[in-house]
């Protein structure tokens, strides 16, 4: 079992509460999703949105500190083998961001109790699919 202590960036560990709550419940969506995610630099450990297969964008300040406040509480961690994914011309490599099996469990928890995100609904991040 993953502790919290094996997440390579501290904050300060409160339960989320309002507006945090929700954030950090659609990051975890996110991560959940067979989508787009996240993925942690190996050297900075800044926190990028992965894009397609390749690439990856920055993410917001929001989104930072959802990440981070997940892999405090255990509810994602970062696979240790590093990938490589490029930012324009910038390639770094980076640890993508999965969810334990508790963090599944509690973004199926909250998706029973709130319904699905409006990006469910149309696929993934509200784009929908196209017949073919």
């Amino acid at each position: 079992m993953l502790e919290v202590n094996d997440y390579p960036v501290k904050v300060k560990v409160d339960p989320p509460e309002g507006a945090e709550l929700r954030d950090a419940m659609t990051v975890l969506r996110r991560i959940c999703s067979q989508g787009d995610g996240y993925v942690l630099t190996v050297r900075s450990r800044r926190v990028f949105r992965a894009v397609g297969v390749h690439g990856m964008r920055r993410s917001a300040a929001w989104e930072t500190a959802a990440v981070h406040r997940l892999g405090n509480l255990a509810l994602i961690f970062p696979v240790p083998e590093p990938v490589v994914l490029r930012t324009g011309a910038v390639r770094a490599p980076v640890n993508l961001l999965l969810p334990t099996e508790l963090g599944f469990e509690v973004a199926e928890a909250w998706r029973e109790l709130t319904g699905p995100a409006e990006h469910e609904e149309g696929g993934v991040d509200g784009r929908t699919e196209q017949a073919g």
